[in-house]
């Protein structure tokens, strides 16, 4: 059967780089080529990876990393105001293109550092790498500058937390390069910061009863700061979600964060200091005139100075 551009077709196009055909239809993944089209045809509404990750059915973050992707061959520019600069901020933006299969082989013959690189990862994925796999360790390795060392612990943490994906392993390395990763001692310690961060979301997600999601940076470093800092503890964790829905009649985390502020605050550590503080707010309500006091509405029975913590809420969260 011989197949034909049906001419009907041409009605209405847009325009794609050469490039992207030329150099990157081997190396990019399905997704990334999907985004990259998508916004090609979208241009004038803009690039917007929420918008696009709607639009695709795939996750905002795998939107980013294509962004970033294209950002770094020269596909997408970067003008400070885009999706691109704000999920690689501060990251170096390389300008040249992965390298191909050819480049991937031509390497391991001149430097056996690579060559064991490509072996070592082969046992990690239990089989041979795909070309846009080999390209971008040897692109973490020649370009990034990272230590082989360094990838070889990588390769390790995605295997061990079971997210051996090579999307992974590129965000994580461009992560790492952003935070002063340089020695095995410095990867290891982002480890072993990423798996405490983690450990205090999962207590807090089981102590509010939250739907198992990936938190934001901002709610980790939240967790991370009331858990490893201000050492709350579950106890606690569960009187700050019960005066939070006696207060609003449902869950609310940014207002529940309030409240585990104002406790921190006034030196509030255990269920014992709630319910201490609640009854001597009772009896300075009662003091005031049975009620007509500025109690907080519901009995002057909360241990929550609700009236300074929400207008913090308004002005700061």
């Amino acid at each position: 059967m011989n197949y034909f551009i049906n001419p009907s077709s041409f009605t209405a196009v847009f325009t794609i780089p050469c490039d992207v055909v030329d150099k990157h239809l081997k190396l990019a993944t399905d997704t990334q080529i999907k985004v990259l089209l998508y916004i090609l045809r979208n241009l004038s509404s803009g690039i917007n990876a929420e918008n696009t990750a709607q639009a695709l059915s795939i996750p905002t973050s795998e939107v980013e990393d294509a962004l970033l992707y294209w950002n770094q061959v020269g596909i997408l520019g970067c003008d400070g105001n885009t999706a691109v600069n704000q999920t690689a901020e501060n990251v170096p933006v390389l300008k040249n293109a992965r390298p191909s299969r050819t480049d991937v082989a031509k390497r391991g013959l001149e430097d056996e550092r690579v060559r064991f690189l490509m072996q070592q990862a082969q046992q990690h994925f239990g089989r041979a790498l795909k070309t846009n796999e080999s390209s971008s360790l040897l692109w973490i390795y020649d370009d990034l500058g990272m230590d082989i060392s360094v990838i070889m612990l990588l390769l390790q943490y995605a295997t061990t937390a079971e997210k051996l994906t090579i999307s992974f392993i590129e965000k994580t390395a461009l992560l790492w390069i952003k935070n002063g990763v340089k020695t095995v001692a410095d990867a290891e310690e982002q480890i072993a910061e990423t798996a405490r961060k983690n450990t205090a979301w999962h207590i807090v997600e089981a102590a509010f009863g939250l739907k198992r999601r990936n938190p934001s940076p901002k709610e980790l470093e939240k967790v991370d700061r009331w858990l490893n800092e201000w050492g709350i503890t579950r106890e606690l964790l569960h009187c700050a979600y019960n005066a939070c829905v006696d207060q609003k009649s449902e869950f609310i985390f940014s207002y529940t964060a309030k409240i585990l502020e104002d406790w921190h605050k006034r030196g509030i550590k255990t269920a014992e200091d709630v319910e201490k503080d609640s009854e001597r707010r009772q009896n300075e309500t009662k003091g005031k005139g049975k009620g007509k006091g500025k109690g907080n509405g519901k009995g002057g029975s909360s241990s929550v100075d609700i009236q300074s913590f929400e207008e913090s809420l308004e002005t700061t969260y």
